[in-house]
């Protein structure tokens, strides 16, 4: 598509682009209503970068790179992970299956078909963007690609679940060089009244554009929403406790997270740039999850794994074993209660004829006391 000579006239036609292809997405249901989700919790946040002295805006490209990116390794985890996998290596999640679905880096809009290390070259020399944005017939395109886990609870309640089994379902929707919206849908699997909602999240990069066409700044709002597809009982927890904890999440976890990843990324490839000035500008390590990953099959090729992920293996495994306690004792605690009620009702009914059921049943209630205290015994040793 041929762009006009104008730049501003440039920047016009983008603006209209974006808002065009977000409505015809949003008719098309391919992108979430604002009815699924109820809260916006980062607002108007301007993404950007301490360059020396100055703050600069950091281009949509990099973000999509650096976050979403599922051939690029993520500094973060020292060029071992992707972003999302340097996640759920941080949280102790396990048996994670990738499925890339329609996910394919060849196929992104030019604007995103270069290098990370060529988006960060163009970032420090302050280029214009206008030789990337002449294929805006190429919008929108979505790319899509799943995960599922099995994620370990910190403080599970009493009788309640010690893991969840989940599964995050990601659109990377390229709405126009200018904008960049990721929608993750995550469903929960594993006890009971957690099939009955899903959440919804919205990441949403805007870029506006100086004059000359170079980045002026970028914008992310994000929004989330529970949305439950039936009714139950739990569905007022259920929303409060995820409000509270996802207002939590984006404001104290995930902006100090991204804002980590860009800094250190664009360290690494600033390094690089100065010292190959003469051969040209270094090419990233790329992961490519067909070669490295059998899909539905289990995670982490060996080669990625650090001596702190050894660690947290062993200690997954720890967490299992006090898992399989856990559930034993649990079940022991539900026939003790049950026992204890048994009894209490025998001995309210009973004449002489059942006193012996009482005797009796008064033996097995001790057994079990001295079971559930050498199962106590048992976990408390395999914690040590």
């Amino acid at each position: 598509m041929s762009l006009p000579e104008n730049p501003k006239e440039i920047i016009n036609l983008l603006k209209t682009k974006t808002k065009e292809n977000i409505q015809t997405l949003t008719d098309k249901g391919d992108i979430y209503t604002n009815d699924k989700l109820a809260k916006n919790y980062i607002q108007n946040h301007s993404v950007e970068h301490s360059l020396g002295s100055n703050k600069k805006a950091i281009p949509i490209n990099i973000i999509y790179h650096c976050l979403y990116d599922q051939d690029n390794l993520c500094q973060s985890s020292k060029g071992k992970l992707n972003y999302q996998r340097n996640i759920f290596s941080e949280r102790n999640d396990y048996d994670i299956k990738f499925d890339k679905k329609t996910f394919d880096n060849k196929l992104t809009p030019k604007y995103f078909n270069k290098t990370l290390a060529q988006c960060v070259k163009s970032f420090i020399e302050n280029k214009s963007i206008k030789e990337d944005i002449d294929d805006l017939d190429n919008y929108p395109k979505i790319f899509e690609f799943q995960y599922n886990y099995q994620h370990p609870l910190p403080n599970p309640v009493f009788l309640g679940p010690k893991l969840l089994e989940n599964t995050d379902n990601y659109k990377i929707i390229f709405i126009s060089p200018i904008c960049l919206i990721v929608e993750e849908k995550n469903v929960c699997a594993g006890f009971s009244g957690v099939d009955c909602f899903y959440s919804a999240i919205r990441f949403k990069f805007d870029m506006e554009l100086n004059d000359d066409l170079t980045v002026k700044k970028t914008i992310l709002n994000c929004y989330f929403g529970i949305n439950f597809i039936k009714s139950s009982w739990l569905q007022g927890k259920i929303s409060s406790n995820a409000y509270e904890q996802a207002e939590d999440g984006f404001t104290n976890k995930y902006l100090p997270a991204i804002n980590k990843e860009f800094n250190l990324t664009i360290k690494k490839y600033s390094n690089d740039n100065n010292k190959n000035k003469k051969i040209g500008f270094k090419k990233e390590k790329t992961f490519n999850p067909d070669k490295n990953l059998i899909l539905d099959d289990l995670i982490i090729n060996d080669s990625f794994i650090s001596d702190s992920e050894e660690e947290k293996k062993k200690n997954i495994k720890k967490t299992e074993n006090n898992l399989n306690i856990g559930n034993i004792k649990n079940i022991f605690n539900i026939i003790l209660i049950l026992s204890g009620i048994i009894i209490g009702v025998f001995f309210l009914r009973s004449m002489d004829k059942e006193f012996l059921i009482i005797i009796l049943l008064g033996m097995i209630l001790y057994n079990l006391i001295l079971i559930n205290s050498k199962l106590n015994k048992l976990a408390k040793e395999k914690n040590e």
